[in-house]
């Protein structure tokens, strides 16, 4: 175990302050020689380029842009649902939990038996990812609902009760030992976050009080500002992803989005070398710019390959009631309900959609006849006595694999059969 040296001693950086370390046997022993990094409180008055503000303007078009584009499907929740699921399989991947798509999609799934037996955080997270959504969508303040409530959740700690006179550092379930960015593994860190104790107290109460304050800032600088310091501080566990969900979370509480549609863990997996590269050009040399650059540009992309998301999903909705031939409302509510949630069972159907059992029954009949749904290989479910028949809708499972390989850019030819 590391263990860090009185913090009445410290290296002044660029960007914030070096505390020193003890030893370990695992952590390279450069990232040893440099110490833990406390980053400096964030500013107001921080100065950036005329390029940054244009890239961080780019990206706000483009977040009202999807914001729109989410109005096209006549069931706005199935685009939350399909960037939930997206940004779930990210973000544990990052984590290093490796879990298939469509077994994700299966957990929600009334007497579903997975038989590879799916660690527990997974369902912790959407949870987590639902109530955050729906605290800070009724006024709640970003940095304490994370720290305070969804940090809670992630970790599988009891919430308390709600008291406005309670100290938000009672409230925190603080990490006890070191951290370190790179990964599960010290080996492959690459940054020493600020050690436990009295530092780490005041870096986060900082960062809190930055993050929960009103801000004339740009709403992509102040996000991308927010996730660095939050990240580098690793207050918590499970503290990549809080970092990461603090920019959809921003953007509804901004009014840049009205819901959770955007999966910024895809964009920080797939661009993870240069999100390091970022990171430590901040820490080194205070390179701002390029920080919230390479943000913005991650979360226009985003934005991109979701409306091309939306694209698609009409489409299979359009394809799928021109199929059947058919247009009754009890088939496209059916529809609509099954684009959100493209692996289900007749329990899970009849909720969603809100038809009988018998109507459920008959519609999902038709749709297998026309290879439009399929029963879920029974390889990657086990099934219990009278337990219902798990299935999806294979265009919709491919049509989310798809573009969570970003982006395709309107490269309609991809779909062509």
């Amino acid at each position: 175990m590391l263990q860090s040296l009185p913090v009445n001693t410290h290296r002044p950086g660029v960007s914030g302050h070096w505390l020193p370390v003890g030893k370990s046997e695992k952590l390279p022993s450069h990232i040893l020689a440099e110490g833990a990094f406390r980053p400096a409180p964030l500013r107001e008055d921080i100065r950036l380029e005329r390029r940054t503000y244009r890239a961080a303007a780019e990206a706000q078009h483009a977040l009202g842009r999807l914001d729109e584009a989410a109005a096209r499907l006549p069931n706005r929740h199935a685009l939350v649902r399909v960037t939930q699921l997206r940004e779930a399989g990210a973000s544990l991947d990052l984590d290093d939990l490796f879990v298939a798509l469509p077994e994700i999609m299966a957990m929600d799934l009334p007497d579903a038996d997975l038989e590879t037996g799916i660690d527990p955080r997974v369902l912790r997270l959407r949870r987590a990812d639902d109530d955050a959504a729906d605290q800070v969508r009724h006024g709640a303040h970003l940095g304490t609902t994370l720290l305070s409530r969804t940090a809670r959740f992630l970790a599988n700690v009891p919430l308390l009760e709600s008291d406005d006179d309670a100290d938000l550092i009672d409230e925190i379930p603080w990490r006890t030992g070191p951290a370190w960015l790179g990964g599960p593994r010290e080996q492959d860190a690459f940054l020493l976050s600020t050690p436990s104790g009295p530092e780490l107290h005041a870096g986060v109460a900082e960062c809190v009080t930055w993050l929960d304050a009103d801000s004339d800032l740009p709403l992509v600088v102040q996000l991308s500002l927010g996730h660095y310091q939050l990240a580098v501080l690793q207050p918590v566990a499970h503290t990549g992803h809080l970092s990461r969900l603090l920019i959809p979370l921003g953007c509804i509480r901004g009014g840049a989005l009205r819901d959770q549609t955007l999966a910024p863990s895809l964009w920080f997996s797939r661009a993870n070398e240069e999100y390091r590269r970022q990171i430590r050009a901040v820490v080194d040399r205070g390179d701002f710019d390029s920080w919230v650059t390479f943000c913005a540009e991650g979360i226009r992309e985003l934005c991109e390959s979701q409306i091309e998301l939306v694209y698609r999903l009409e489409e299979i909705r359009d394809e799928q009631l021109n199929t059947l031939n058919q247009r009754n409302d009890g088939l496209a509510r059916l529809v609509d309900a099954l684009i959100g949630n493209p692996v289900f069972n007749t329990e899970l159907a009849v909720k969603l959609s809100g038809l009988s059992v018998r109507q459920v029954h008959t519609l999902v009949k038709r749709l297998e006849q026309a290879h439009l749904v399929r029963k879920l290989d029974r390889n990657r479910l086990t099934r219990k006595k009278n337990q219902q028949v798990v299935r999806e809708v294979p265009d919709v499972v491919t049509a989310i694999g798809m573009f969570d390989r970003l982006p395709y850019r309107r490269d309609r030819t991809v779909f062509d059969k």
